[in-house]
């Protein structure tokens, strides 16, 4: 039969010098079932790493891995004979000399399928499935069910990891302005797909053929969670220039309708020249934790330790009795404390590294202890895989900068978080990464004003967060709930 959607058949020797990870994999579930996995030695630590993520992570389940077979094979650990699932190759079918290059991307446009319902019905978010990797089976069906043998011929597990470890992003490079990767350079935006989690689609296929071979096994389906975080790059309206404060009041009544905010902006005039910053419209922080609390929410804010590009960086210190008050405060109430790396520092691991030491220095001197630490690149600034070594080596717990800040959606085609994996090294690292969701920037102009269609755009994402019991996180920056109408639109959003 004829093969589509993949790069070149494999070479037999894939890369050779990938270190392997543990054969197996006991995950925490109350299945006393193990999953036996035969797979194709090429990219042995690549594969190790989405099958322990996708089986364990994601689904709660217990496996064992051996190495055999063209294809990705899966079995109930012990049984000889019964049921097998088969999940045909596709991005790891690729030669190693193609590895990382734009000859092993995905063709576009997308090939899309449609699952029929008297085989597996597994929860999507639009009836038809792209297809970043596939194969046609034999049969000449996607997906063939045969008695008590189920075929794949999408590559789960390929398509997956492709999206987890931003692969697309080495393969082919890309910058804006601020040298990151743009959404519209990405496949997700290129083919609509930013706002499905497909990585969560792929899952939920892979679950109902497990389920339906295997009904004794029960997977994990994790809860619905919100998280919010709070960048806290102008803690304060600092510009206190007679002309600067005028014109930001003129365009208060002009543009953003709110003559509210231009009597805050003046009063915050007084309440900064007396280190009394409550009447700052940019000083939203009690409103958030209220509004937190009175959910059932804990927020979590990223500070800044260092300044390195004066024309992108806040300008505070964290020994500002300002902000050390404000710091104390946070924790007290039960909020997290995180890093938000300064404008430079996202290829600079010992800046990172310097800039979390002064943070937690900073938060040891006033009390404030916690098991975790983890933030955001300011602007959103990340490199594949630079940024995500640097904050392992900065003994960081989990990272949040992956999301777009123009383009809400689903950069990592997930909303798990989930261990990350260094591409160029070839090695699954300590570090977890939580996705962005929506930044309130991409959703708002720079005047304030929500764009027509954001409350739809917003809860859209949040069910579908909800639809796969995934975390729907959300980065509202306390210097944009100055206006009343700013403020409307979080709560709407929460």
């Amino acid at each position: 039969m004829a093969t589509f959607g993949v790069p070149q058949p494999a070479t037999p020797t894939g890369i050779a010098e990938a270190p392997e990870r543990a054969l197996s994999s006991r995950a925490p579930c109350d299945n006393p079932a193990m999953l036996f996995v035969s797979h194709p030695d090429t990219y042995v630590a690549e594969r190790r790493y989405v099958l322990d993520v996708v089986l364990s992570e994601f689904m709660g389940l217990a496996w064992e891995a051996r190495l055999g077979g063209d294809a990705t094979e899966i079995a109930l650990a012990g049984e000889q004979a019964g049921a097998r699932l088969t999940i045909l190759d596709g991005l790891f079918a690729t030669p190693a000399h193609a590895w990382l290059t734009p000859r092993s991307l995905p063709p576009t446009p997308l090939a899309h399928w449609q699952p029929p319902a008297d085989q597996l019905a597994p929860t999507l978010t639009e009836p038809d499935l792209p297809m970043l990797y596939w194969r046609e089976p034999r049969s000449g069906a996607i997906v063939d069910v045969t008695g008590d043998r189920i075929t794949i011929g999408l590559d789960l597990f390929g398509s997956i990891f492709f999206q987890l470890t931003r692969y697309e992003e080495i393969a082919r490079p890309a910058s804006d302005e601020h040298d990151r990767f743009p959404a519209r350079a990405s496949l997700a935006y290129r083919e609509g797909l930013l706002r499905r989690p497909l990585v969560n689609e792929y899952v939920e296929l892979l679950r109902s053929a497990i389920e339906r071979l295997w009904p004794r096994i029960r997977t994990r389906r994790p809860a619905f969670e919100q998280r919010l975080s709070h960048d806290v790059d102008w803690p304060t309206h600092v510009d206190l220039r007679a002309f600067t404060v005028a014109r930001s009041m003129v365009g208060d009544v002009a543009r953003r309708g709110d003559a509210g905010l231009a009597v805050a902006r003046l009063r915050a005039v007084g309440s900064r020249l007396r280190n009394t910053p409550t009447d700052d419209p940019y000083y939203s922080f009690d409103y958030i934790m209220d509004l937190s609390e009175e959910r059932g929410l804990q927020s979590a804010f990223y500070f800044m330790a260092g300044r390195t590009d004066q024309r992108f960086d806040g300008s505070y210190e964290l020994d500002d009795p300002v902000i050390s008050a404000l710091i104390r405060r946070i924790h007290e109430r039960g909020h997290e404390i995180g890093l938000h790396p300064s404008y430079g520092t996202f290829r600079e691991p010992s800046l990172i590294r310097a800039e979390r030491d002064t943070l937690v220095r900073a938060c040891d001197r006033l009390g404030v202890s916690q098991e975790r630490w983890g933030g955001r690149q300011h602007f959103l600034r990340w490199e594949n895989p630079v940024t995500w070594r640097a904050w392992e080596q900065a003994d960081l717990t989990y990272d949040s900068s992956l999301g777009y800040s123009r383009h809400p959606g689903f950069r990592c085609g997930t909303c798990y978080e989930y261990p990350v994996f260094d591409l160029l090294a070839h090695r699954r690292l300590s570090l977890r990464e939580r996705p962005l969701v929506v930044m309130d920037m991409s959703v708002i102009d720079t005047d304030g004003v929500p764009h027509r269609s954001a409350i739809g755009i917003v809860n859209c994402l949040r069910e579908r967060c909800r639809m796969f019991g995934g975390q729907f996180t959300l980065l509202w920056h306390n210097s944009r709930l100055a206006s009343s109408r700013e403020r409307r639109l979080y709560r709407s959003t929460i």
